[in-house]
């Protein structure tokens, strides 16, 4: 099992899970727990989508504990920052859209233009969810 960020931009980096994965004497690398992989040489940082960290971690708990921070660090964290970076420019994403089916309806393409607008609530939905719960972490304790 590995790790799954459950954050603010869960929906967009849902497809990648961080690993410790085990480093054997011959260069394999597994996030698999085998016979096999009992006598690991160290751990890499790894992710379900083929991310593999540069460098190795020693076989030790810390070792473990340093592979999955180099996940978090190097590979999650920039595709957190690239969800962060969509707010930017989706203003005018919207409005291209809504135009969009503005022209949709003129040129009397109803099915379009319904296709595009359920796209679009659904993108609203989305940014919605992801707003709560940016609004949850800022809550102070009670």
């Amino acid at each position: 099992m590995g790790i799954r960020y459950t954050g603010p931009y869960a929906q967009q980096v849902d497809e990648h899970e961080g690993h410790a994965a085990r480093k054997l004497a011959d260069g394999t690398v597994s996030v698999e727990w085998t016979e096999e992989t009992s006598s690991l040489q160290g751990f890499v940082g790894a992710c379900s989508c083929g991310w593999r960290g540069d460098g190795e971690h020693p076989a030790t708990e810390a070792g473990r504990e340093a592979a999955e921070a180099q996940w978090n660090t190097e590979h999650l964290g920039p595709l957190i920052e690239a969800a962060r970076a969509t707010w930017d420019s989706w203003p005018e994403e919207l409005v291209g859209l809504a135009r969009y089916v503005r022209d949709r309806v003129q040129a009397q393409d109803a099915a379009e233009a319904l296709r595009v607008l359920d796209q679009m609530v659904a993108d609203v939905d989305y940014r919605r969810r992801t707003v709560t719960l940016l609004a949850a972490q800022q809550e102070p304790p009670a």
